[in-house]
């Protein structure tokens, strides 16, 4: 048998849920518009219990954040009876296969502020280790000045100490960060530097020097953009 089981404050995943962006990095289409039909406070309750169910999931087939799944490759529905079940696809769906996990059971309970969630199988193999493939060196990385205070960030949203941020080769591995509290380093980092990290990036802040390349790009990218000249006013 294999499981997995997620807490967490429904309070301090509002500002993931109330934020359309970060809310689409989450969450699918089907699971926005069933949580939409509902009041504000139930939406957000709805939100963070299917976030929960998600992290869950990716525990029970052995896997979190940046290593080979998506949030969305969890969809989180109900059955005809209202208890929530969850369809897997693209990377979820293929760790689900090669860990011979069939069906997956979950259930999930709200008090007052917590939501919890237990994802269950009767049966699968242990995933094989994980191996990131190996990140290309990218100078604009190094070209970028003023990222210094990334390592701060990430200190002050994991509650760790800047050294052993940047001695971690794994966020939540060796620092326990979980994936709500890496989306609240993405907001961080975006408002402070007033840019937008692209998806495909944001899966890659599993670590100091990944967080850093993202951001990097991202500035670089917005630079680049504002370089650009508007085009001139035709002469009529």
């Amino acid at each position: 048998m294999r499981i997995g089981v997620d807490l967490m404050s429904v309070s301090r995943f509002a500002r993931v849920a109330e934020h359309r962006r970060y809310r689409a990095l989450v969450f699918t289409e089907r699971e926005l518009s069933e949580a939409g039909q509902l009041g504000s406070a139930r939406c957000l309750e709805r939100l963070a219990g299917r976030f929960c169910v998600k992290e869950a999931t990716c525990k029970l087939l052995g896997r979190g954040f940046g290593q080979g799944l998506r949030w969305p490759d969890i969809e989180v529905c109900a059955d005809d009876w209202g208890a929530p079940a969850v369809a897997l696809s693209g990377g979820a769906r293929r760790l689900a296969d090669e860990a011979g996990i069939g069906d997956i059971a979950v259930a999930l309970t709200h008090q007052v502020d917590l939501v919890m969630a237990v994802a269950a199988s009767d049966r699968g193999r242990p995933p094989s280790p994980y191996r990131a493939a190996p990140r290309e060196q990218d100078a604009g990385a190094g070209a970028v000045g003023g990222l210094d205070d990334v390592a701060r960030m990430a200190a002050e949203v994991f509650g760790s100490s800047e050294i052993h941020v940047a001695a971690a080769e794994s966020f939540a591995g060796d620092l326990g960060a979980t994936s709500a509290l890496t989306i609240e380093l993405l907001t961080r980092l975006e408002e402070h530097y007033g840019v937008r990290i692209p998806e495909p990036d944001f899966y890659q802040m599993t670590d100091l020097p990944g967080t850093r390349r993202a951001v990097a790009r991202a500035v670089a990218s917005a630079r680049d953009a504002a370089s650009v000249p508007e085009p001139a006013a035709a002469v009529g």
